[in-house]
């Protein structure tokens, strides 16, 4: 389709790419929405939302890291 404001004969979206004006809508059919399958399982927060869950154990310094306090 060609704009009727400037002639710019490639078009794309509801916008015209030479001026930006509005486009008249397609005389097309509407596309149709495709949906992703459902999973063939429950979703629930538990699956959709992961946590990672272990133990944290600082690592305590080595003997030759160790640096005597000096009191003084």
């Amino acid at each position: 389709m060609n704009c009727a404001h400037c002639g710019a004969v490639h078009q794309r979206g509801r916008y015209c790419v030479g001026c930006g004006k509005t486009m008249p809508p397609s005389p097309l059919p509407p596309r149709p929405v495709r949906l992703a399958p459902r999973p063939p399982y429950e979703v629930t927060d538990d699956v959709t939302q992961p946590v990672l869950r272990f133990d944290v154990r600082p690592r305590r310094a080595d003997a030759a890291e160790r640096v005597p306090a000096e009191a003084g």
